[in-house]
């Protein structure tokens, strides 16, 4: 008799059922070679673009993307969540749900997994504290966070050894199987036992509003491990695309403030705490979302969001804007300067000015149009492109005076005329318009879509991949997050990848890389594939980062600025030493 929780059942019921029956009682689906295809019930076409796999057990629509397992089919077809989904299929297998396992859905199971969380929490406070913490405690100490602080958001220390808190869990007759749902341990490959999901790191746990622990990231102190940072996967009671990181601690600060100041990270958000900066929260390891921004509006509708002055900062500045946008928000931006974070730059430069940066901060919709102008003159981009994007993102500002402004200001620093924008805005409203990432070539797309495809394929080359840190170097922010997910939690499934970016465009992704993938046939084969696709998506990135050095050259140059020429020209050296 299967757990109504037990990942095994939802692998039971895929072995048990088939995917093309399931379909085939909603839509027509008609066998093609070696899959099937169909007519989508998720839009309106006339023409199959529906593919089936059936040994796979997923499908895909090559026109409006949706894509999933049998469970992610009957979710979205009937609307329904994933427990009634399980509960239904497991009946049409035939599956007795064991009804007296021990439940994790609803009040009481949620409880008793904010439970061991708090267990746990207090058992890594305690290690930091004792002999084996000593070297964590310097970590802190080096990094400047005071006693106090590390103590008020009860960091901890995840002592090394792969079962050293399964042992503590044993000895305290905590249920392992609980432990497993919420991230703290992992199922051995064999299925015999557990071991720890956090060794020899320093530990942060994740604390929501009414002060419960949801769940925890862990950092290596040594900088011999690998990933930098590990965080809880998702689980019933931790949800990072709507979580932040030292909210319960900040949102009355947030609230006489009127105004939240967010930043990327651990580190970065207990730098910017402990230095007086207190209305600040932390994102934790995903990008910006609307349920983010949503959790945010209760405490302020007044933000300030920091990125790091680096390419990828300013390309996640821009990626945040829509989100912002679509809860008809207009928040400002610091940019810090290259190579900082705000660490890094309050140790350097003091709260004061940190404080100043923000006192002064850009709107966000300024840096936007800034940066697409500066991409225009650069090159990155063409006239018509720049125009285009531009209208696309100032169509979803609400306020019609704002509008006109920012279309008038855009229009002047592209040199256009006014109307050509309002044209577009008003042609182009209520189409989804995308951030600019720069122009990004379908080949680079498909490197990265390709290793991503080979990954999903054969995930026992993980550690391959993660060896070359290639994460930094993908330009594609959904192949990029579930690569993250795979990398730095150990998701390989792809049921459960499916389940995680379910109603994200990361989903069609996932299901779309794993039907445009009929090459990779072995291991083998992957191995060789991804080895050839990290070097060029680091190649296309050198090249990328080469060129735009060029181009500030020869803007020195005209300048005549001949100590900013030497010092590009120094760094253009050094990396086409890489080439």
């Amino acid at each position: 008799m299967a757990n109504f929780n037990d990942d095994g059942l939802v692998n039971e019921i895929k072995r048990r059922l088939s995917i093309i029956d399931l379909v085939e009682s909603y839509t027509s689906v008609k066998k093609t070679g070696r899959g099937y295809v169909g007519l989508c019930p998720f839009h309106d076409g006339r023409n199959p673009s529906m593919h089936i796999d059936e040994e796979k057990g997923l499908f895909h629509c090559f026109s409006c993307g949706a894509g999933g397992d049998i469970l992610g089919f009957y979710m979205r077809y009937n609307n329904t969540t994933f427990p009634e989904a399980l509960a239904e299929l497991a009946k049409r297998a035939n599956i007795p749900i064991e009804k007296t396992a021990p439940k994790t859905k609803g009040a009481r199971g949620a409880g008793t997994l904010l439970k061991i969380n708090s267990i746990v929490s207090k058992y890594y406070q305690k290690t930091l504290e004792s002999t084996r913490g000593n070297q964590a405690r310097q970590y802190l100490e080096k990094r400047g966070i005071p006693k106090e602080v590390a103590a008020e958001f009860g960091l901890g220390y995840a002592p090394d050894g792969w079962d050293s808190l399964t042992k503590f869990l044993t000895k305290h007759k905590v249920p392992l199987g609980f432990a497993e749902k919420v991230g703290l341990l992992v199922r051995r490959n064999s299925g015999d036992g557990f071991y720890d999901r956090f060794r020899g790191r320093l530990m942060f746990p994740i604390v929501n509003v009414d002060g419960k622990v949801i769940g925890f990231g862990g950092r290596v102190i040594d900088g011999e491990g690998e990933p930098k940072y590990i965080n809880s996967p998702e689980s019933e009671v931790y949800h990072k695309r709507s979580s932040f990181y030292g909210l319960d601690k900040s949102r009355d600060h947030i609230r006489r403030a009127r105004r939240a100041i967010i930043v990327e990270g651990y580190m970065d958000f207990l730098s910017v705490y402990s230095s007086g900066i207190k209305n600040a929260v932390a994102t934790l390891g995903t990008a910006l979302t609307r349920d983010h921004v949503g959790v945010l509006k209760r405490y302020t509708d007044r933000y300030v969001v920091i990125f790091d002055g680096d390419e990828s900062g300013i390309k996640a500045a821009v990626r945040s804007l829509d989100v912002f946008l679509e809860e008809g928000l207009l928040p400002n931006v610091v940019i810090l300067p290259e190579g900082t974070d705000p660490d890094s730059f309050i140790s350097a430069r003091g709260k004061d000015e940190l404080l100043s940066l923000i006192e002064n901060a850009a709107g966000l919709l300024d840096f936007y149009i800034d940066n697409t102008v500066r991409e225009y003159r650069s090159g990155t981009l063409t006239l018509k492109r720049s125009v285009k994007e531009i209208a696309d993102v100032l169509a979803k500002v609400n306020d019609p005076i704002a509008k006109n402004g920012y279309a008038k200001k855009a229009a002047e620093k592209l040199g256009v005329r006014e109307n050509e924008l309002l044209s577009l805005m008003r042609f182009g409203k209520g189409q989804a318009a995308k951030p600019v990432e720069g122009a990004a070539s379908s080949t680079q797309v498909n490197h990265e879509q390709t290793l991503l495809a080979a990954l999903l394929k054969f995930p026992e080359l993980s550690e391959t991949v993660r060896e070359k840190d290639i994460s930094a170097d993908i330009s594609n922010p959904d192949v990029k997050a579930v690569l993250e997910e795979m990398l730095m939690n150990g998701v390989h499934d792809a049921s459960a990848l499916l389940h995680i970016f379910q109603d994200s465009p990361a989903q069609t992704l996932i299901t779309g890389a794993l039907f445009s993938s009929p090459g990779i046939s072995d291991r083998d084969t992957a191995g060789r594939m991804i080895e050839t696709c990290i070097k060029k998506v680091k190649q296309k990135k050198l090249d990328d980062r080469l060129k735009i050095l060029r181009l500030r050259i020869d803007e020195a140059v005209r300048n005549k600025d001949s100590a900013l020429e030497k010092e590009i020209l120094k760094e253009y050296s050094e990396l086409m030493k890489l080439k």
